[in-house]
């Protein structure tokens, strides 16, 4: 038995819906979430069914049989013209018998009189492919001058008909997605939507805001990846080194000696652009001796992992990637709220979760207390005592605690808002909203970053966001 969602294309009709309920019961399927909203977009809808493999199979089939399932192809085609249209009876009618004849659909229209003897007339059209859609303005405008034509209206949500079609095949483009990726990223906006409409959030906000997420990530690509890079000396043979992307959490980087300890290692996505940064600080990087210490799971402190023999992490982290590994939600997709969130980050991230064969545990916790030692690690002169806390950003989270260098690396546990440049700001604004919230109890984390401001007077705060910061007792 497993869950699948599937998104349909409806037409424009009484029934469409009972037809589907039909076929999904006739196929031994439960229907376990459903979402139709014709204010956002009038032919689709999402169902999630719970059914036997085999049932599942067989009732996909049925339903592309029966021309319910959605298919993104590239040949789809969207365009906005603008007709001057002579003010006679008949006009009108002959344009749409044409629309008709080359089943061509009709996604937006605005016009009307202005006095003079002729209007013009902006029509919305939708077509299988641009084949079509050169036919059908050819054919008209042998009876109609046609002023403009437009098929780059991606920025544009022209009406409520073809909007998720429009979203698709924008973040297809954007992410460089194929037809399954295209096809979850879909559901799990709209798994957002859903979430965010019952605290009646609108569509047009909610979509933007994922939109934004996409468009972020992907343009601090390349050249225009530029991370704030700084560094401290900590005794004659050591540095410690804090690169901030525009987006994702904080890397630092130990260097001691002829080696390296990274604690965190940010986005996936940034791969390429992280090992030109670090052949530039570390021009013999590739003869260093390396290693990462994971304070949490998320995506964005995780996503580089393929670089490094030893991955250090606490026993409920590596549960969490054993999980993944395995196909099973992660501690982060055990809440709803956050899941479709987590899903969406997966794909733009390009994130894969470490070999577990490179993970090695530190310790795990056995008490309910907020913090507790779950043991020690040392690097070279740096002996760390880590702590794990109750869980309250995400379970497993740690905090590494250096007290003779007094150094605290907190992960997502502090995050130094006040120390965000610009970029950093607009982009963690996005995940708050999207998620509910970044913190899995905020009760709990709240606890735990009081906790860590009011023990550590004199350290230097390394947090998860923000630049670092030394908290002074006068602070």
């Amino acid at each position: 038995m497993r869950y699948e969602t599937f998104i349909l294309r409806l037409e424009d009709r009484s029934g469409p819906l009972l037809e589907v309920s039909n076929i999904i019961s006739s196929h031994n399927a439960n229907i376990t979430r459903l979402s139709y909203n014709k204010v956002v977009d009038q032919h689709i809808a999402f169902v999630e069914v719970y059914a036997d493999e085999n049932d599942i199979l067989l009732l996909s089939k049925q339903l592309d049989e029966n021309n319910y399932l959605l298919k993104h192809s590239s040949e789809e085609v969207d365009v906005l013209v603008t007709l001057q249209l002579i003010d006679i009876p008949g006009v009108v009618t002959n344009i749409l018998k044409v629309f008709e004849k080359y089943e061509v659909n009709i996604s937006y229209v605005n016009t009307q009189e202005n006095g003079t003897s002729y209007q013009y007339c902006k029509i919305g059209l939708y077509a299988a492919n641009s084949r079509l859609i050169q036919a059908v303005l050819d054919e008209i405008s042998t009876f109609c001058e046609i002023t403009s034509i437009n098929y780059d209206i991606h920025d544009r949500v022209i009406d409520n008909t073809v909007f998720y079609h429009n979203f698709a095949q924008e973040m297809k483009r954007v992410l460089s997605l194929n037809h399954e990726e295209t096809n979850i990223f879909l559901d799990n906006s709209n798994k957002i939507l859903q979430i965010l409409e019952e605290k009646d959030e609108n569509y047009f906000k909610t979509f933007n805001y994922i939109r934004k997420f996409a468009n972020f990530t992907v343009s601090f690509k390349n050249e225009n990846f530029n991370p704030r890079i700084s560094n401290k000396t900590i005794t004659d043979n050591s540095s410690i080194y804090l690169i901030e992307p525009q987006c994702g959490g904080n890397v630092y980087i130990i260097k001691s000696g002829s080696d390296l300890l990274f604690v965190d290692s940010g986005f996936a996505c940034y791969k390429d652009e992280m090992m030109k940064v670090l052949n530039r600080l570390f021009p013999d990087f590739n003869q260093l001796n390396k290693q990462l210490i994971l304070t949490h799971s998320d995506m964005d402190h995780a996503g580089i992992t393929d670089i490094f023999d030893n991955i250090y992490v606490s026993e409920n982290s590596f549960i969490h990637f054993k999980r993944e590994h395995e196909g099973k939600k992660n501690f982060r997709e055990e809440n709803y709220l956050h899941e479709p969130y987590i899903k969406l980050d997966r794909i733009i991230s390009k994130y894969n979760p470490p070999e577990l064969n490179k993970l090695r545990i530190i310790g795990n916790k056995k008490s309910d207390n907020d913090f507790e030692k779950i043991g020690n690690f040392n690097f070279n002169d740096f002996s760390f005592e880590v702590y794990e806390s109750n869980g309250g950003h995400v379970k497993g989270e740690i905090i590494l605690v250096e007290r003779n260098k007094k150094v605290i690396f907190t992960g997502d546990i502090f995050v130094n808002i006040k120390g965000f440049t610009p970029e950093q700001y607009d982009f963690n604004l996005l995940a708050p909203y999207l998620m509910g919230s970044v913190n899995t109890d905020s009760k709990k984390a709240s606890i735990c970053r009081n906790i860590v401001l009011n023990k550590s007077k004199d350290y230097l705060l390394c947090p998860g966001h923000g630049k670092w910061v030394y908290n002074r007792k006068d602070n």
